[in-house]
């Protein structure tokens, strides 16, 4: 009587679900002496700081790079800028690197072939529509950029360009 539904089981994030004020404070008044709690509070700044220039700078080479290959105004930079074949290939994996670095260290992951499956019929909540123009899929750059090798697979080439296109 009832429907089978699709489940998609989601791995768990490996986080710690504690404010991080939070928990640098506990771990800050661990420490008995003050001289030390105030370098191992430094040093959680540090850390942060160190994190957020990372993704700063990484973001900020990743939307250069974009400019270039935009799909509105790209190509008309690209000319101006006069690059050879070569030097576009550069700058297209360039922005792939930086693209799958972002992408992994934000724990973003590529879609499964039944996650696809799922999405492509429809049942779930949010009804959002994939398609795919495979003409506009360079395969060339992606088998060069890709870290994952099953990238080239059409349900991974799905999510790239779904996430290329928005």
């Amino acid at each position: 009587m009832g429907k089978d539904r699709d489940v998609v089981r989601l791995e768990r994030e490996s986080v710690i679900p504690v404010m991080k004020p939070k928990l640098i404070m506990k771990l800050a008044y661990l420490i008995e002496h003050g001289n030390d709690r105030e370098e191992f509070l430094k040093l959680c700044k540090r850390v942060e700081y160190t994190i957020r220039a990372w993704y700063h700078l990484q973001f900020d080479d990743m939307m250069e790079l974009y400019a270039l290959f935009d799909p509105v105004q790209g190509a008309k930079k690209l000319q101006q800028q006069n690059f050879s074949s070569e030097e576009i290939d550069t700058l297209e994996q360039n922005f792939l690197t930086y693209f799958f670095q972002v992408m992994e260290k934000s724990n973003f992951n590529i879609l499964s072939d039944d996650e696809v499956e799922l999405a492509h019929s429809g049942q779930y909540l949010l009804n959002l529509p994939i398609k795919v123009d495979e003409a506009k899929v360079n395969v060339h750059s992606l088998q060069n950029a890709a870290p994952y090798p099953k990238l080239l697979d059409f349900s991974a080439i799905t999510f790239f360009v779904v996430c290329w296109c928005s």
